[in-house]
């Protein structure tokens, strides 16, 4: 059976050309495509010290406040931006927060419906695993990918501060950066 939504989450902080590409792989495969902002309100979990300590450590890292610059409207508006872009069916789409299950003990009221759906994630790291392994044991199907992304975040950051990340994002993005730019000058 096809199933019909397939959801995905990450920082975007910002969108570039890897979670552009983790998009079209699923809009060619699936009929919805669900993208889960994650950590919407820029804040650590409250139960940060009970967990796992790797666990910890990514979500340390992943949550610092300079490696979170964006608002969850600006990345919304990024991803919006990407996908209009290539004149993407934007009802095929729905953006919304995402809430690990560390953050908040009604996580899965931001999670699609269970057997209609499957949730695709990058094969990337400690804090990725430890999401598969909660999705599964939950009961929602995981589709696990390869990297299948032509940039990553670290090739982003690299090429930031020289001005050289044009070619990184996808085209709808780098005028909203330019923006964000402009105004905090």
């Amino acid at each position: 059976m096809i199933k019909q939504i397939a959801y995905t989450h990450g920082r975007f902080q910002p969108v570039h050309y890897g979670h552009f590409d983790v998009f079209t792989y699923i809009l060619k495969h699936y009929d919805t495509l669900w993208i889960g902002i994650a950590n919407p309100l820029r804040e650590l979990p409250k139960d940060l010290d009970k967990l796992d300590p790797k666990l910890k450590e990514s979500i340390l890292k992943a949550r610092a406040p300079e490696n979170n610059p964006y608002t969850y409207i600006e990345r919304e508006e990024m991803i919006r931006a990407a996908l209009e872009n290539v004149n993407v069916d934007m009802r095929r789409i729905r953006v919304l927060p995402h809430f690990s299950f560390y953050d908040f003990e009604s996580w899965r009221d931001f999670m699609p419906p269970k057997g209609d759906s499957v949730i695709v994630l990058p094969a990337k790291d400690t804090h990725h695993y430890s999401k598969l392994d909660v999705y599964k044991r939950e009961g929602w199907e995981v589709e696990l990918l390869p990297q299948i992304g032509r940039v990553s975040g670290k090739v982003f950051d690299a090429a930031w501060p020289d001005g050289n990340w044009k070619d990184l994002v996808p085209k709808g993005v780098d005028k909203i950066l330019e923006k964000i730019l402009n105004r905090k000058l």
